[in-house]
């Protein structure tokens, strides 16, 4: 299932059921029943995400988490999403919620998946484009912008595609800070919060951008999990493959990391803890940047042994989708609107 592909803006309200309820039955038909919550269902347009239920609960976490990874360089709201009100989503928005939760000395991680910038698009630029295309990159000017408008994210750590790396480099001098180039090789990367240390395990690119590991990606990315998870008390691991491979790769990853988020192919949600995966989290964005994961920790693992995530006790997670509430950054919209009358 591709992300990309959205809603046409004249569509009815029968055909967004219809849609609704595809939808739960390829949840239902994938893992079996799941959490309310892990579907991330689309608040109304004009709710604040920083009210009580829709954002901060009433007791604030020891640690929110912020994820967001599949925005294929989409920086507007998207207003044909099937949605009856307003638009959710845009980069403007999205600088806003993370600036206005700093602002509030709220202890948070920004972390950013793959397939973020326009570059590293495998469904333009790769094995899903059209052969003209393939080898292509964007010009310059849009690269320069790119730095711009992700630097005031202040992303932690962020996984990027050597090839989009390098057009950055090339084109505008830099990487945003945070950002860990990604090729064939895991990497990883220790945070320091006020919660404790967490690890974060950057999953290689399949052969295929956007497709799953081979064999011995996946033991060099284990082996760099158990290595990390004697370090820190969460271990993280930020996948490029799409849902099918992630999926795939739960089992081996139960017992080594805490926590998967998702990236490339594949519908997103707040969150799924498989039965048979015991003491592990998976996350996956929704795309296009529409809307944001939030994982709220109320406790943290001791990275002892197989921890037991409860939902609404030692964690909260979902899909907060940006509607009208959230700030728009007056900076990032400036950069926004001089891109687009370029």
């Amino acid at each position: 299932m591709n992300l990309r592909n959205a809603p046409a803006a004249d569509i009815r309200p029968a055909l967004s059921l219809l849609k609704a309820f595809s939808a739960l039955l390829f949840f239902a038909a994938l893992f079996g029943a799941l959490p309310a919550s892990a579907a991330g269902v689309a608040p109304d347009a004009d709710e604040d995400l920083f009210t009580t239920p829709g954002g901060m609960r009433a007791a604030d976490p020891l640690l929110t988490i912020f994820y967001n990874a599949s925005t294929f360089g989409e920086t507007r709201p998207c207003p044909t999403c099937g949605i009856s009100a307003g638009a959710y989503g845009g980069m403007a928005r999205r600088v806003g919620l993370f600036q206005e939760y700093r602002k509030r000395g709220k202890a948070c991680l920004v972390l950013a998946g793959p397939y973020e910038f326009t570059a590293d698009d495998p469904f333009r630029f790769g094995h899903f484009a059209e052969e003209g295309r393939r080898n292509s990159l964007p010009p310059a000017a849009e690269a320069v912008f790119a730095l711009k408008l992700h630097t005031l994210l202040h992303v932690d750590a962020g996984w990027i595609s050597q090839k989009a790396a390098g057009w950055l480099k090339k084109a505008a001098g830099n990487i945003p800070a945070g950002y860990v180039g990604i090729g064939g090789e895991p990497l990883d990367k220790i945070l320091q919060t006020p919660a404790g240390p967490v690890g974060i395990v950057f999953f290689s690119e399949g052969a295929v951008p956007g497709k799953g590991p081979s064999p011995e990606q996946e033991r060099k990315i284990l082996e760099r999990g158990r290595a990390l998870r004697k370090k820190v008390p969460l271990l993280l691991g930020i996948s490029p493959w799409g849902l099918t491979a992630e999926k795939s790769f739960l089992p081996r990853a139960g017992g080594i990391f805490d926590c998967i988020l998702g990236g490339g192919e594949g519908v997103g949600f707040g969150f799924s803890l498989a039965e048979k995966v015991p003491g592990l989290i998976w996350l996956r964005p929704d795309g296009k940047g529409r809307a944001v994961n939030v994982l709220e920790l109320n406790k943290m693992p001791d990275g002892k042994g197989l921890f037991s995530w409860e939902e609404g006790k030692n964690f909260n997670a979902r899909l907060d989708f940006m509607g009208e509430g959230v700030p728009e950054d007056k900076t990032a919209l400036e950069l926004i609107s001089r891109q687009e009358n370029m």
